[in-house]
């Protein structure tokens, strides 16, 4: 793993400390399956949420930027390959908190921001308590 994937890694796992995510009581929702298996970018994820994200990480195998808005705040990446994401998600669901997962691409906010995104853009809602286990809501 590169030390600009640990870092960024490193710098969400704060962020979802600071949010304080992590409910395991996640109610399933039908997802939409919209764009839950196409390769976006975070600026393409972003702009499908309609936020333009101040960019924090532009690597060569990952792009995350923040988002504000009315949904609330969150956090978008993607990544080049699905072994990058998996890899990332692996080591993120080490802390407590919950994430909204798609192909190449991850969604990390407090768990009622992550309802209202999935309904937006499908994908699986994935959490963790931070003593290594880990709940998935299905698509």
């Amino acid at each position: 793993m590169s030390a600009r994937l640990k870092c960024a890694i490193t710098t969400l796992a704060g962020l979802v400390l600071v949010a304080g995510c992590g409910s395991n009581d996640q109610p399933k929702i039908a997802a939409n399956p919209l764009y839950q298996n196409a390769v976006l970018s975070a600026e393409d994820l972003a702009a499908k949420l309609g936020c333009k994200p101040e960019m924090r990480t532009k690597a060569a195998e990952l792009r995350q930027g923040i988002c504000k808005t009315a949904d609330g705040n969150y956090a978008v990446t993607s990544f080049t390959t699905e072994k990058g994401r998996k890899d990332w998600l692996d080591y993120a669901l080490m802390y407590k908190g919950t994430h909204l997962v798609g192909r190449q691409w991850v969604v990390t906010a407090e768990p009622p921001v992550l309802e209202t995104l999935r309904k937006k853009l499908g994908g699986e809602l994935q959490s963790s308590d931070g003593n290594g286990s880990s709940r998935t809501s299905g698509t």
